[in-house]
């Protein structure tokens, strides 16, 4: 071969191997660092979500805190209501009044707080009555008597009947 036709053979090759370099760049190099841009904008965003929710999760501290000792606890609907409504059978059979009626009834939910809700009928004395009411309405707990009706038994006017709709706000859990 001639010396020319080597300097021709090696502008060629050195030219095959720019465009080939040229093509690998634009078809492979640049997909993935766009790609790989995009992931790392995804990222940072989450992580500033991560950050915001970490923020107000700390000022929340206190609060949330509180809410859990004073028995405001994160539980589902249908459990807070039974556990609320043993404990209003119990008051009441502790304190010898007739329990007429007890119902559950529809949860409401909320932004924040989920309220469950309980309907009783009871008899008794009028002391005992009283006695059961301020057991039962427990504000520090979430726990209060939303609705009262008081009347006297007909055919017994030592004793009265009351009906009550007690509430209770609860932390509905966390939905996965």
């Amino acid at each position: 071969m001639t010396p020319r036709e080597k300097n021709l053979l090696a502008l060629l090759g050195i030219a095959l191997l720019v465009i080939l370099s040229f093509v690998g760049f634009s078809s492979l190099y640049l997909p993935a660092l766009r790609k790989a841009e995009s992931e790392k904008k995804i990222a940072e965003q989450k992580l500033k979500q991560a950050e915001q929710v970490l923020s107000l999760g700390e000022e929340l501290d206190p609060e949330i805190t509180w809410l859990e000792r004073s028995g405001t606890a994160q539980s589902s609907p249908q459990d807070a209501q039974s556990k609320l409504q043993a404990l209003l059978r119990k008051q009441a059979s502790a304190r010898n009044l007739d329990i007429r009626d007890s119902r559950i009834l529809p949860f409401q939910t909320g932004e924040h707080f989920d309220r469950v809700r309980v309907l009783f009928k009871v008899t008794g004395m009028e002391r005992d009555v009283f006695s059961w009411l301020t057991s039962i309405h427990l504000a520090n707990q979430r726990q209060v008597v939303t609705k009262m009706e008081i009347k006297p038994q007909n055919n017994d006017l030592t004793r009265v009947e009351v009906e009550v709709e007690v509430e209770k706000w609860i932390i509905p859990p966390d939905e996965v």
